[in-house]
């Protein structure tokens, strides 16, 4: 059986191992010179109004407001043998 102390050691030098091992992989493919700089005015695009038109209510986050609220008090009140002072 392994010792505490080396038990210990091992998982310190394994976590560093891994933390160390992991960071260099990470920043190995983010190369911003390589990337193509678009742009959209190049592309043909047009400038003008690009915002999404407001078509849609509130009807939806209020449903599942209510339906959220239902389910939470229903999960206080699903055992009636116990009270909230428990």
């Amino acid at each position: 059986m392994i010792g505490i102390m080396k038990r210990r050691l091992l998982t310190i030098v394994l976590a560093l191992t891994f933390a160390v091992s992991v960071a260099p992989k990470s920043f190995a493919g983010n190369s911003d010179e390589d990337a193509p700089k678009l742009d959209a005015r190049m592309d043909g695009y047009k400038d003008g109004n690009v915002a999404l038109k407001d078509a849609s209510g509130t009807g939806g986050a209020w449903m599942m407001m209510i339906v959220l609220g239902g389910l939470c008090l229903g999960v206080l009140f699903m055992n009636s043998k116990r009270s909230h002072l428990d």
